[in-house]
């Protein structure tokens, strides 16, 4: 009986299966390869996806309501539009549409340091920061202003104003920065008070409320970059003042509230202070403004995706206003 000898691997066969093999694991990798690359551009595209859905939705509409017979906070408007936009960068208001809006201007000029808004048939609100160190004499009061460049309004002397007592700036922080102006006489029929909050508060209005911001101010903040010519607005929603963003803007929480979005470059600039930040009410059926804040300040990009703009809490000097209109 014979006996069989043992496989013995030829050279030539070690190298044929070498090759396979080598083969083999340059086609396992490249295959792994390949599926690493698409997974990086399918995580890219959902990621850019779930951003841009994002910030599309955070975007908010102007709001759309019905205000006929209420005497104050009507805007003039027709037909109120639906938009996206920024004072920084900026979206055009329809002409006179903010009836109650004024600028405050260098006597014989018309472009604006500051803006302000009606409450009363002679009395605006403004920040208190925007008469600092000037003189009421060498300050004008505009009214009837879409284009700057155009100016066929009406001008108003200033009989007094009153700045609240506390105002004060902290590391360019400021506090109670709200006054009252009195003109000389009574604003012409066809303009319209923006109404006030009903009831002194805290904490009006909430977090997320939206809220409509309107001036002339810088829509760039580009060197030697001048204020708008013509009135932009924009919507924003109320920062809640636990949120960072707020908390490392403001002084107290009770005296003012935070406005901007947390991921877009939206934001009052230089020149808007002193305009109302607009809320919507309803009664009777129909929709009206309410001026919940008064542009106070932000930071030096105008962006409030890094830090939230500042306002004024209008209510919670609802008690100082009526006192001193009293005065006026």
């Amino acid at each position: 009986m014979q006996l069989q000898q043992p496989y013995v691997m030829t050279s030539s066969s070690q190298r044929i299966r070498r090759k396979s093999s080598r083969r083999y694991i340059i086609f396992c990798l490249s295959f792994l390869l390949a599926l690493l690359i698409i997974g990086t551009f399918i995580a890219l595209f959902v990621i850019y996806f779930i951003r841009y859905r994002n910030n599309r939705s955070t975007l908010l509409s102007y709001p759309n309501f019905i205000c006929n017979n209420h005497p104050c906070g009507c805007p003039k408007s027709d037909n109120i539009k639906s938009f996206i936009s920024k004072i920084v960068g900026g979206q055009e208001a329809s002409p006179y549409i903010y009836p109650w809006l004024v600028t405050l201007t260098d006597r014989y000029r018309t472009d604006p340091f500051c803006a302000g808004f009606i409450i009363s048939s002679n009395v605006i609100l403004t920040a208190a920061h925007c008469l600092n160190d000037r003189n009421s004499n060498q300050v004008e009061i505009l009214t009837k202003i879409h284009d700057l460049r155009d100016f066929n309004g009406d001008r108003y002397d200033i009989e007094q104003w009153i700045i609240h007592p506390e105002y004060r700036i902290d590391d360019s922080m400021h506090l109670n920065d709200i006054a009252l102006i009195k003109i000389k006489k009574t604003f012409s029929k066809d303009l319209q008070p923006c109404c006030l909050p009903k009831t002194q508060s805290n904490n009006y209005p909430q977090a997320k409320t939206e809220a409509v911001l309107s001036g002339w101010g810088k829509i760039s903040v580009k060197p030697n970059t001048r204020n708008s010519p013509v009135l932009q607005h924009v919507v924003m929603p109320i920062v809640d003042h636990k949120n960072i963003k707020c908390r490392q803007s403001i002084t107290d929480t009770h005296r003012q509230l935070c406005a901007g979005y947390d991921n877009l470059s939206i934001d009052a600039c230089s020149g808007d202070s002193g305009a109302p930040l607009l809320v919507v009410e309803h009664d009777d059926n129909q929709g009206y403004f309410v001026a919940a804040g008064i542009v106070s300040y932000g930071n030096k990009q105008c962006d409030a995706s890094i830090s939230s703009g500042v306002y004024t809490r209008i209510s919670f000097y609802l008690d100082w206003i009526y006192k001193n209109l009293n005065y006026l």
